[in-house]
């Protein structure tokens, strides 16, 4: 079926609302528009779905959510064990709480119990409430930090972790089957007995696991710390758990407190984004604060400015992940550490290891994406090892097994900690930073996105990539390739010896070098979106050698992707 005959269809369907139809009569003059919204379903990839909300099978909407859902639930029956429920959490975005309604309806549609969040909630709070409930899954309905006409559709599993490509993969085949009519579902999800509210005790439960995961500042009330929640779901949970833990001069910005899916005070509202933090820069000012902490709509994410040498400085996802496990090794107690594990995606900065190392903890990698980590951590103690903190460099923190995601929550006190603890020694985050630099070696990082605008770039893409893996690199610029990781075959090669040693990890379409002067290069391209991410990291004895090398790497290695597009 094509694009105007499934536009058709959908007008001539009585299981569509009005209103939708409405807005679907409006574009009968827009070809264009009608090809885009319904020349394919939109598909359940790795991370659920994701997509612009509106009308249209290639659109976030009731139908699109309960067609998902109807296939989670098959899948669930499948398993036997539908009757542990599904956890629902939604965040501030536009259309969040209708969106998880038509889930749960969905789900006591077909006798599944379900547990509902009564308004917005953190996406590790609904990880940690799916392994507290025992449920045999959980749902969150959010975008991450996509600007306001994105909405998305997040499945977790029984462990609390999002869910891995086997288990997506059931779920995306059972519905490509569907289709609406085969939806069951109660209209009134809310009045259904299988219904049910997730409570103030879970809540409560939450915040007793995070601190008794985190180490006691005693003199913590004397940082004045500024927060912001971008407007999404960390408003109520980031100021509570800094106040639990004895931070008495906290602060908000007023404009961004309350939850609003429009995002109106900033282009992206996204931690990542220093633009995002220009409100919170001003309300500092006046506050006088040294530390300003921003968590992302879903509060999965945390970013951080230090106040330092009179100016505001932003850190990184690896720098930051470095200072916060800086920060949990020296306040561990030696047994504490025995047998210890940090756990980084394959992405995330090397200088962990020498850090790591330093404290007798082992480093394990994973690929890219907290799911992966959330699996690792539950092998861990079958291997007689122990859990002590998680990061990857795209700014996501986890240090209690409270949870099997990245917690902005509980990483927001963890920074204020770790400020409150070094300023105590005299020291900035940033002072401290320059130190482990010192002894460690500068680790300076940088990443570039590459995108396609049609499916012609996006095959030259995989091509470029395809040849790269065929046709293995020697050297990078100025720099000369030690060894080629390809986690697409799970091999290793050491270009020095010529061996081939394998990589212990699922496959995924990435190509890793690393250079004879440390430098590690990866190329990663999108299985879901026609892009195409370069990771670069650098290590130099002076920050001026690696800023200088780093920049080099970086105009050979888009000079490499130019020249290998254009060649397809």
């Amino acid at each position: 079926m094509d694009a105007r005959a499934r536009y058709n269809a959908w007008l001539c369907n009585p299981l569509i609302d009005d209103q939708t139809k409405a807005e679907l009569r409006a574009l009968k003059d827009d070809p264009g528009e009608i090809e885009d919204r319904f020349y394919r379903w939109l598909e359940f990839g790795t991370g659920g779905l994701r997509g612009t909300i509106g009308a249209g099978t290639n659109r976030i909407n009731i139908y699109t959510i309960r067609l998902a859902t109807q296939a989670l639930a098959q899948t669930l029956k499948e398993g036997g064990d539908e009757q542990r429920g599904v956890v629902i959490a939604y965040d501030s975005r536009r259309m969040s709480r209708e969106f998880a309604q038509a889930a749960a309806g969905v789900l006591v549609g077909n006798g599944i119990p379900v547990f509902l969040f009564p308004e917005v909630a953190p996406s590790p709070l609904q990880s940690y409430a799916v392994r507290r409930l025992r449920a045999a899954a959980g749902i969150v309905i959010t975008a991450s930090h996509n600007p306001p006409q994105y909405n998305g559709y997040k499945v977790y599993n029984g462990q609390g972790g999002q869910i891995l490509s086997e288990e997506a993969s059931k779920i995306a085949s059972c519905m490509a089957r569907l289709g609406l009519e085969q939806v069951e579902f109660d209209p009134q999800p809310l009045e259904n007995p299988l219904l049910s509210w997730v409570d103030a005790v879970v809540v409560e439960g939450y915040y007793e696991q995070i601190l008794e995961a985190l180490p006691v500042l005693e003199h913590s009330g004397e940082l004045s710390v500024l927060y912001t929640p971008l407007h999404g779901t960390g408003g109520r949970y980031v100021p509570e758990i800094l106040r639990r833990a004895g931070f008495t001069r906290i602060h908000t910005v007023k404009e961004q407190l309350e939850p609003d899916g429009e995002f109106p005070t900033v282009s992206s509202p996204n931690p990542e984004d220093s633009a995002a933090f220009e409100l919170a820069f001003a309300a500092a000012e006046r506050v006088g604060c040294q530390l300003i902490i921003a968590t992302d709509p879903d509060a999965d994410r945390m970013g951080v400015a230090v106040r330092h040498g009179g100016k505001w400085v932003l850190l990184n996802g690896n720098q930051m992940g470095v200072l916060l496990a800086d920060y949990l090794l020296a306040r561990r107690q030696k047994e504490e550490l025995e047998g210890g594990v940090i756990v980084k995606t394959i992405v995330t900065t090397e200088m962990i290891e020498s850090l790591a190392g330093k404290a007798g903890v082992e480093v394990r990698n994973t690929l890219t994406g907290f799911k992966y980590i959330g699996a690792l951590m539950d092998e861990l103690p079958l291997e007689g090892k122990r859990f002590v903190f998680s990061f990857e460099e795209s700014y996501g923190y986890l240090a209690g097994t409270h949870a099997r995601d990245k917690d902005a929550v509980e990483a927001s006190l963890l920074a204020a900690q770790a400020a409150a603890w070094y300023g105590e020694r005299g020291l900035t985050l940033v002072h401290r930073l320059e130190q482990l630099f010192t002894e460690y070696g500068y680790y300076l990082q940088d990443l570039a996105s590459y995108s396609f605008a049609t499916s012609l770039e996006a095959e030259r893409a995989r091509a470029l990539v395809e040849r790269l893996r065929q046709e293995s690199l020697t050297s990078i610029g100025k720099e000369r390739v030690r060894e080629v990781k390809d986690f697409g075959r799970g091999v290793a090669v050491d270009l020095t010896t010529g061996q081939t040693s394998p990589i212990e990890l699922p496959r995924e379409d990435v190509l890793q070098w690393i250079t004879e002067q440390g430098s590690k290069v990866s190329l990663r391209p999108s299985g879901t979106e026609p892009k195409m991410k370069l990771y670069l990291e650098v290590r130099g004895p002076t920050r001026q050698d690696a800023e200088i090398r780093l920049q080099e790497l970086k105009e050979a290695c888009h000079e490499l992707i130019v020249r290998g597009l254009g060649e397809n």
